[in-house]
């Protein structure tokens, strides 16, 4: 019986997908603008995103810098969640917090 949680767990894990860094730029750049309240995600530039390594179900932990056009900066998070099968990875609402910036 466990021999055949492990398989099915195994084979199911098989399936899933996850984006590439660059993959994941677009959608964080559409949801942090609407969490900042802007127009439209032209206004936000999106840079150094970087990947946490997986967790146990294969969800990564992504940091990332949003910079507005009007200079304004954030420091933002987003968990993203693999895909099973046929259903795309998914990304959390993200987290952000205004740099300060020292003149």
């Amino acid at each position: 019986m466990r021999k055949t949680l492990s398989l099915l767990s195994m084979l199911a894990l098989a399936g899933c997908s996850t984006m590439s860094v660059n993959e994941a730029i677009v959608p964080l750049q559409t949801e942090t603008a609407k969490m900042i309240g802007l127009a439209s995600s032209d206004e936000l530039t999106i840079s150094n995103v970087k990947a946490g390594e997986p967790d146990k179900l294969g969800g990564q932990q992504l940091t990332y810098t949003a910079t507005t056009n009007k200079g304004r900066v954030f420091n933002c998070s987003s968990m993203q969640t693999p895909g099973l099968l046929a259903s795309p990875p998914t990304l959390s609402a993200p987290s952000c917090n205004p740099v300060q910036v020292h003149q």
